[in-house]
């Protein structure tokens, strides 16, 4: 059932990639122009989407058995159950994305990151120190090569 509402979220998201892309100014004047690619992975998005969607109502059919047979507080523990990891991580995203123009790009990725392992991984202390090794050489390993090769600048935020 969750990968019915996945399948429909993600034939929305490129939908709005798709309608979106077409915004873009034109460079010069060629065949593609630069809303081109965003359009056809918007539109591969929505295929596999879309036969996930399927697959997955097939599967839901051949089943028929209902989901709410031991009632809906069951159901409501077991999907809890199954989708509680993916909860906390898009939690851990959204206040990754407000917290980024605040602290900065630096403290708040290393504190997601070491949020996000702490989510899914184990929680033993040399773990942890794996962890967090990770995140900090990964974080300032990206924003070195953003910032001094590509010259992409990070939100920098009140402390770093």
């Amino acid at each position: 059932m969750g990968e019915i509402v996945i399948g429909i979220l993600l034939i929305l998201l490129s939908a709005i990639i798709y309608f979106n892309s077409g915004d873009f100014p034109q460079v010069n004047e060629t065949h593609l122009d630069p809303g081109s690619y965003p359009k056809l992975i918007a539109l591969l998005l929505a295929l596999l989407a879309a036969a996930l969607v399927i697959k997955q109502s097939i599967l839901l059919v051949k089943m028929k058995t209902s989901s709410f047979d031991g009632g809906f507080r069951a159901f409501a523990a077991k999907q809890w159950k199954e989708y509680k990891l993916i909860v906390f991580i898009l939690a851990a995203l959204g206040l990754y994305i407000v917290f980024m123009d605040v602290i900065g790009f630096i403290i708040t990725s290393i504190l997601f990151m070491i949020a996000a392992g702490l989510i899914i991984g184990p929680r033993h202390k040399k773990q942890v120190i794996i962890i967090s090794v990770i995140s900090l050489i990964v974080t300032l390993g990206m924003y070195v090569f953003f910032e001094n090769v590509l010259y992409i600048r990070f939100p920098d935020g009140l402390l770093l």
